[in-house]
């Protein structure tokens, strides 16, 4: 199975990448809509990031089996999503927030797709957070903070430091978590980052940074209830890539030995997807896991899903993973070769094989459940 291998921030790579691409920047057809046999009751958002620099970040819509490709160009035809969608959020029954990291946006539209506003002025931005009043977002510029959104107005009303690069964010009982890569590292002058930075929404202050030990924090994180899933990347040669289960409650946090690339949350489970690439070996470890909470029992495998397995180890490079909460389906995104359309396999509670949806977007990466 070839995974890739998440280094981020490497401009010499992006460069070379963005060079090779250029000239053939895929333009896909205006097919949209193509039923499936085995409908289901999901209605589901895909984000399709792109490739960094083209311009080319994609929404697809499965809507009881239909699958509706270039489902935010179509419902804004003289807009486009933007350059590499990074997250996306449902903030409430009305409005959904999206991540364009290199359009350095924030997208809002309505669960019908259609555009209403935008947040600028958030360069690098990356994850999202809510408690219904405010976004919270995650930015690697000026070393790296969180700005905090009115959702009223779509405005920054505060920011506040924390570690180099951020990623994941989370809000829990008034506080964010967020969880700092120092993913610039090779650049820059400082270290990979081992830290989550704790802070206090209201004020927006930092409070404290917890040390997991385990560094380069980097890629999606899950929540479920007062858990956060983590993945750690390590540093691609010496150190390996680590998972930590952390409490935000408690504040404590364990450690596993092996890395959680994709993730995601579902009925008290953390469901993971771990890809470890090594540069000495140029070899990448797969495993998949799930951990059980709280009791923090891991098993190698899917669980009830396992049956998905054999399909999952088929694909040529496994992207994202999701489980909606009203069918209990297991969604599984296969990016190819990361300059062409996905996958996206849609599995029923037994981990049986329903759907394969075939998207005109490029790394199908981010699920999103509407109502």
């Amino acid at each position: 199975m070839n995974i890739r291998k998440h280094i981020i921030g490497l401009y010499a790579i992006a460069i070379v990448l963005s060079m090779i691409l250029a000239g053939c920047r895929m333009e896909v057809n205006d097919e949209v809509a193509v039923s499936h046999p085995t409908a289901s009751d999901d209605r589901l958002l895909v984000l399709c990031e792109g490739l960094w620099g083209m311009d080319n970040s994609t929404i697809s819509l499965i809507d009881h089996g239909v699958l509706t490709n270039k489902w935010f160009r179509q419902q804004n035809p003289q807009q486009r999503l933007g350059d590499t969608g990074n997250d996306l959020l449902m903030v409430n029954d009305t409005l959904i927030a999206i991540s364009v990291n290199w359009s350095n946006i924030i997208q809002y539209i309505r669960p019908d797709g259609t555009a209403i506003a935008a947040t600028e002025d958030i360069p690098n931005n990356r994850k999202l957070a809510t408690d219904g009043e405010y976004l919270y977002c995650t930015s690697y510029a000026n070393d790296g903070y969180v700005a905090k959104i009115d959702l009223r107005t779509k405005k920054i009303v505060d920011t506040c430091p924390v570690g180099y690069e951020p990623e994941g964010i989370a809000c829990y009982r008034g506080r964010l978590f967020v969880a700092n890569t120092g993913g610039y590292s090779s650049q820059a002058s400082h270290d990979y980052e081992s830290t989550i930075s704790v802070i206090d929404a209201q004020t927006m202050k930092e409070l404290k940074r917890i040390d997991t030990g385990c560094i380069n924090l980097f890629g999606n994180m899950s929540q479920e209830g007062q858990f956060l899933c983590i993945n750690s990347v390590g540093d691609y040669y010496e150190v390996p890539g680590r998972s930590i289960v952390f409490n935000m409650e408690s504040e404590e946090f364990h450690v596993f030995d092996f890395p959680v690339t994709y993730n995601c949350s579902y009925g008290g489970k953390f469901y993971a997807i771990g890809s470890a690439f090594s540069y000495l070996s140029g070899t990448y470890d797969f495993s998949v896991h799930t951990i059980q909470l709280p009791s923090l029992r891991v098993e190698e495998g899917l669980g009830e899903y396992d049956a998905a397995m054999p399909t999952i180890k088929q694909m040529q490079s496994p992207y994202g993973i999701y489980i909606s909460p009203r069918s209990g389906h297991l969604y599984v995104s296969d990016s190819r070769g990361y300059a062409t359309n996905g996958y996206v396999y849609e599995f029923d509670r037994d981990g049986s094989l329903l759907n394969k949806y075939s998207l005109k977007g490029i790394n199908p990466a981010h699920f999103l459940a509407l109502p």
